[in-house]
């Protein structure tokens, strides 16, 4: 699709943007795309972008106010196995009001803890994904603020995480150890070549190409335990030769999964510097 400046400029320019709203009371980031003349500036959308930015600025709120997403909702609910119809049955609630949640329509608190209760996992978190849902969202948002820190690319094409792996890694294992919650709900095997993402094969190309934007914010503790995980390891294979020091990797047989409870025995980050 094309469009042209109603003021005589020629062809305006499809471009990503990020803005700032108030929504019901609380101020939201959200991103938007239209189309940009380059000469004026005006911006023009599209029916289909329109509904768009109202279902981000519902999540971007929701976000704020620590309520499931809409994309969070579909994601959990087809991780269980369950339509929206079962669902709703299970909740005793009418499947369109699923359906309008999921694509936009802002809950409740109390249906919000109703959601929550029959879309929780039912493998013990706490034992491989460090008591949070995966979400490959915030893969990608984490490996973008690493990207920040470092002020060059991680993500790169063809690359398959040998080293981003290793900071996703100790990311989410000092996270549940100071926190008592992992960032991504990763699980990680113990390879050859050091802890890796388990399964990393077949998710590389939806970690590249999910929105991060959708995934829940980054707290300033979890910042701040990127920030010095960055600094202990500037460089790529500082943090691949750390991995191979930790007796955790060591000490899990190679294909296995790494328990978060061992968080606390990471030889690298004593317990008082987080």
């Amino acid at each position: 699709m094309t469009a042209r400046c109603p003021k005589g400029h020629g062809y305006m320019k499809w471009t990503k943007m990020k803005k700032t709203t108030t929504f019901k009371g609380v101020d939201v980031t959200y991103e938007v795309e239209a189309y940009v003349c380059p000469v004026c500036g005006l911006e023009a959308g599209t029916v289909d972008s329109a509904a768009k930015i109202q279902r981000t600025i519902a999540d971007a709120y929701r976000r704020e106010k620590a309520l499931l997403t809409g994309e969070e909702m579909r994601s959990l609910r087809q991780a269980k196995g369950l339509t929206q119809k079962d669902l709703a049955d299970l909740m005793k609630v009418g499947v369109a009001s699923i359906k309008r949640w999921e694509t936009g329509l802002i809950q409740s608190e109390a249906m919000d803890r109703l959601l929550r209760t029959y879309l929780r996992c039912d493998f013990p978190a706490d034992v491989y994904s460090g008591n949070r849902e995966f979400s490959i969202g915030r893969i990608k948002l984490v490996a973008r603020q690493f990207e920040e820190e470092f002020g060059k690319r991680l993500l790169k094409k063809g690359d398959k995480f040998l080293f981003l792996s290793k900071y996703l890694w100790y990311a989410d294992m000092l996270s549940f150890r100071k926190l008592g919650r992992s960032m991504t709900g990763a699980t990680y095997a113990a390879l050859p070549y050091g802890p890796q993402i388990n399964n990393y094969s077949d998710l590389i190309d939806e970690i590249k190409q999910s929105d991060e934007s959708l995934a829940e914010r980054l707290s300033a503790d979890e910042l701040l335990i990127i920030h010095k995980i960055a600094v202990r390891f500037p460089h790529e294979q500082m943090v691949y030769d750390a991995a191979h020091r930790e007796k955790v990797w060591k000490e899990t047989s190679t294909g296995a999964l790494i328990p978060y409870a061992r968080s606390s025995e990471l030889t690298e980050f004593p317990p008082e510097e987080l």
